[in-house]
């Protein structure tokens, strides 16, 4: 526990000092976004029109159709719905590429690998790489013969493997060491996503934890000879048909599947990278053991349908991280409740019972235009802990008969968002912003590996919010930069107990018309009608 706390202050903001990062962007340096396997066999993959699908509300409850055969159509929708391209941009001779799962920054470390069974997507098993820039698959090995089968034996019919990675250096580049974080953040934002998007099929996705997590770099084939630049695995989920109870995959099967004679160079991102010694350091530290199953709910929860006709794909896709807010628009109390209650594990089947983890995150608002609400700090109890000893002038005022929600105090609280989050005037100029809060010291109490799980709170809180603001016609966006310690004092929190882990705003979004706006991919990829060649 004290390394890991040790990483965490020395990656902490302050007014008059910075955590350790590069001063100034060294643009020579900069990453490549995309991860690529040069020689390895790539199956192009399709995906249907946005407004085919689901309603956006009940993609929160679990799944509730009939769950969408495993083949190449379902598979390629649950890539674009999550982890492809969603635009690109384009000014002043630069072009960049936009994606579904936010990123900080915009730097995309995370990266997904599906293992795949026969008669998925092939005659053979496969051990593929999800290239976003192409929408396609890099093959990576085939698993042909008795491995293939032994796959499919182990798997619940109709499913699949997806496991997710970080490159670290994507965000070190322009982070330093405060880069750990970053890369949890966006994590727990993919994790999200891919559970939104299996959800609009009618599949589960739930975390193995019965897959030690140094195992994966192998697994994954990240830690074979050719990387330049660092590529860790960080989870192994199970997507497909709901199941009432977590599997164990055989290890004599984790041991073949290691074996695997792997096609595919990956590129080399950048042509130079800094070290930052702390980042591999915390990372070993809190790679999870092998963790006891835990109970999967196979039943959907109901959930309050406060979006009524509202389908979900488009918002996937238009999801947008603001770059500044307009300072005068508001919301109503109303709409304001609706998200809130949205954040709520007991709701929100879909994406917080993903990892099997309880929730550990309450929320800080500062509530700054909100019809029906007076402007102030609020507390959102989501971790059910109840009222806290915090400053003795707080309130607790409870605003809502349904929610946890209670007032803490009452006033202008623009200009201490602002400050807060590294003086950045959009956290003061949206509707609202607020602060992911954990108990950090009790949490690691069950392991170091607890400490990356948070950050993957936060994302799923945050892409949650992003999607809640864009069904509301505004925006919102995640604010990594905020000075820690500045926060805990006006929690009144002396001890190192309440630690803040993500910041976030909403409102309406002022947008940069200097930019122009291109589709993700040059052209539809429609699947063939029954019957047809692919």
């Amino acid at each position: 526990m004290n390394e890991v706390l040790a990483y965490h202050r020395l990656s902490k903001h302050a007014p008059e000092r910075f955590a350790p990062g590069p001063g100034q962007l060294d643009w020579a340096t900069q990453p490549a976004p995309f991860r690529r396997y040069a020689g390895a066999p790539l199956i192009e993959l399709w995906h249907r029109p946005l407004e085919e699908g689901p309603a956006y509300d009940a993609a929160f409850a679990g799944a509730q159709a009939s769950p969408a055969p495993l083949d190449r159509a379902s598979v390629a929708q649950l890539l674009y719905d999550s982890l492809a391209i969603s635009a690109w941009k384009a000014a002043g001779g630069s072009r960049w590429a936009l994606r579904v799962n936010p990123s900080s920054g915009n730097l995309h470390p995370t990266e997904a690998y599906l293992l795949l069974p026969p008669g998925a997507l092939d005659e053979h098993g496969l051990l593929a790489h999800y290239a976003p820039d192409l929408h396609g698959l890099e093959v990576r090995a085939e698993l042909s013969g008795a491995l293939g089968k032994r796959l499919a034996a182990a798997l619940p019919t109709g499913g699949l493997l997806l496991g997710l990675a970080s490159i670290p250096w994507r965000e070190a580049w322009k982070y330093g060491e405060r880069a750990y974080r970053y890369c949890q953040h966006d994590l727990g934002h993919a994790l999200a996503a891919i559970a939104i998007a299996a959800s609009a099929l009618g599949w589960q996705v739930r975390l193995l934890r019965g897959v030690a997590e140094r195992r994966l770099d192998v697994l994954l084939g990240l830690d074979r000879s050719g990387f330049h630049e660092a590529e860790c695995g960080d989870c192994l989920l199970w997507i497909g048909p709901a199941q009432e109870s977590e599997f164990r995959l055989p290890e004599t099967l984790l041991d073949d599947l290691v074996q695997l004679q792997l096609q595919g160079t990956p590129n080399r991102l950048s042509r130079d990278y800094r070290h930052w010694p702390e980042l591999p350091r915390v990372h070993e530290l809190c790679r999870a053991p092998a963790l006891p199953p835990v109970a999967w709910s196979a039943e959907p929860a109901v959930v309050r349908a406060d979006n009524p006709g509202l389908p979900l794909r488009p918002l996937l896709h238009r999801r947008r991280s603001a770059q500044a807010m307009d300072g005068r628009s508001g919301i109503q109390a109303e709409l304001l409740l609706a998200w809130l209650r949205r954040l709520l594990p007991a709701q929100s089947p879909v994406p917080f019972a993903a990892t099997g983890e309880p929730p550990a995150i309450d929320l800080l608002l500062f509530v700054h235009r909100v019809q029906g609400l007076a402007p102030g700090l609020y507390w959102l109890d989501r971790s059910g802990r109840g009222v806290q000893a915090l400053r003795e002038d707080y309130l607790w005022q409870r605003v809502d008969d349904e929610l946890p929600l209670y007032r803490l105090l009452e006033g202008d609280a623009r200009g201490l968002a602002g400050f807060l989050s590294c003086g950045q005037d959009i956290a003061a100029d949206g509707c609202l912003a607020l602060a992911m809060l954990a108990r950090l010291e009790d949490a690691l109490t069950d392991g170091a590996w607890r400490y990356p799980r948070l950050y993957w709170e936060c994302g799923q809180i945050g892409q949650l919010l992003y999607l809640e603001a864009e069904a509301a016609g505004l925006s919102a966006t995640g604010i990594g930069c905020y000075f820690d310690d500045a926060l805990h004092e006006l929690l009144g929190a002396a001890d190192s107990g309440w630690q803040s882990l993500y910041h976030f705003t909403l409102g309406r979004a002022v947008w940069d018309e200097r930019l122009t706006s291109l589709p993700a991919y040059p052209q539809p990829r429609i699947p063939p009608v029954q019957g047809e060649t692919p």
